[in-house]
């Protein structure tokens, strides 16, 4: 098993030493500057907006606030305003505007006085789709495998599963103490769980 993992693990190297060796050749700096300018603004951009409709608007940010408050304590109103602000409407504002303004002024990529082929410009825009493509199959699986009519399938995959809060049963409270446990209800799926409740104190760096 160990040679065996071995040689997975170095086999894994030698496929992204081959991807990196693109990197170097000659043409190098023009795949630097492809995969830049589209996947390292655009990927982000729309990884970005989906992560907040994710949190505000299908998860529910007033949910997330009470979860960040089950960790760091009850907070008054006047705290949350700020973050409130910024979650649901300083944030996709700004994120949306700039998303636009780049489609609206997009351009095709250039280094120096070179300019990309149009088949350059298309691999970019496959490079982007196949980030952000990820997103959208999961949430059709998960659509298909859900039970019921559509929109009992759409309510299922935009609510918490049954599992979803603490694994330790201590810090569930009162807000997840009708949690499902899916280690009693079907031993097959598992769900992260710790033995005992840890501490800096049981770090023996922290012992006297």
């Amino acid at each position: 098993v160990y040679h065996f993992g071995l040689h997975i693990v170095h086999k894994k190297l030698i496929n992204y030493d081959n991807v990196f060796l693109l990197f170097l050749v000659k043409a190098g700096i023009y795949w630097v500057d492809l995969i830049d300018h589209f996947c390292a603004s655009w990927g982000i951009l729309i990884a970005a907006v989906l992560e907040l409709v994710g949190v505000c608007w299908i998860y529910g940010g007033n949910r997330f606030i009470k979860d960040i408050e089950m960790m760091i304590g009850k907070k008054n109103c006047c705290f949350w305003l700020w973050w409130r602000a910024c979650w649901f409407v300083i944030t996709p504002l700004l994120l949306m505007a700039i998303l636009v303004w780049s489609l609206v002024t997009f351009h095709p990529p250039k280094h120096g006085d070179v300019e990309y082929p149009t088949w350059g410009t298309a691999l970019g825009w496959c490079m982007i789709a196949f980030c952000v493509i990820w997103i959208p199959i999961l949430a059709v699986v998960k659509f298909i495998k859900a039970e019921g009519n559509f929109f009992q399938r759409f309510a299922t995959i935009c609510s918490p599963a049954p599992n979803w809060g603490p694994a330790l049963q201590q810090h569930r409270g009162e807000r997840y103490s009708h949690i499902v446990d899916t280690k009693k209800v079907n031993p097959d799926v598992e769900i992260p769980s710790i033995d005992r409740y840890i501490t800096g104190y049981d770090n023996t760096a922290y012992s006297e």
